[in-house]
């Protein structure tokens, strides 16, 4: 046996010993240590199959309502029906909102409560989306912005419309937002916000059919 490789060996045996001494010495606290890792995995594990259920209700309660929302039968969307057969989506978020399809019926609902003109609760849940689905998260911003417009909030509700014209490149209704943008700079008096944007629809969206409205505005900005 070569020498470096004996002493390789008696490095390993030392770091043996050393590490069935600190388990000897420290026995409990190493299986309090497993124990609570035990415990912390298996919480994980029920959190995720609670969740994954949790998911699979909400999808069969918006399978229920979104018959009804699409009438644009708001209320009853909200509140669900007088029998109880659609619960509605006010309680889908309340009580699986956390969930990705709690947070799509998050996003009907606060439609629903513009559509009846509860504007701070449709602002709510606007600002309460948290999915991760790009086209939900840019219709909430959109969502806030119809909300500060139709309280006249008009620089607010521009920029809003701008974010989401900006925040996803594969929406389809980009150029309908740097539309609304524009406009809502032009009645806050912003005009150059609201050129820049009307020339930005004109170069990058040339067969939109909001340049003929947008070319109105931009008439009497010359």
């Amino acid at each position: 046996m070569s020498k470096q490789k004996h002493q390789t060996e008696e490095k390993l045996m030392t770091a043996w010993y050393k590490v069935v001494d600190f388990f000897e010495k420290n026995k409990k606290h190493v299986y309090t240590a497993l124990t609570i890792l035990v415990i912390a995995i298996a919480g994980i594990i029920l959190l995720v199959n609670k969740r994954k259920a949790n998911n699979e209700i909400a999808a069969l309660e918006l399978g229920k309502i979104k018959t009804v929302y699409n009438e644009s039968k708001f209320q009853q969307a909200i509140n669900g029906d007088s029998t109880g057969t659609s619960k509605g989506l006010q309680f889908i978020v309340d009580e699986y909102g956390s969930t990705e399809n709690g947070q799509m019926a998050k996003i009907m609902l606060a439609n629903s409560y513009y559509a009846v003109r509860d504007f701070d609760n449709a602002e709510k849940y606007y600002k309460d989306y948290s999915g991760s689905n790009p086209l939900l998260m840019t219709s909430a911003t959109a969502g806030i912005a119809s909300v500060y417009e139709s309280r006249n909030q008009f620089k607010e509700a521009a920029k809003q419309y701008e974010k989401a014209a900006n925040l996803d490149n594969t929406n389809p209704f980009i150029d309908q937002y740097l539309f609304y943008a524009a406009k809502n700079y032009y009645k806050a008096g912003d005009f150059d916000d609201a050129k820049k944007l009307f020339t930005k629809l004109k170069e990058d969206y040339p067969k939109s059919r909001y340049n003929t409205e947008s070319e109105k505005y931009k008439a009497s900005l010359q």
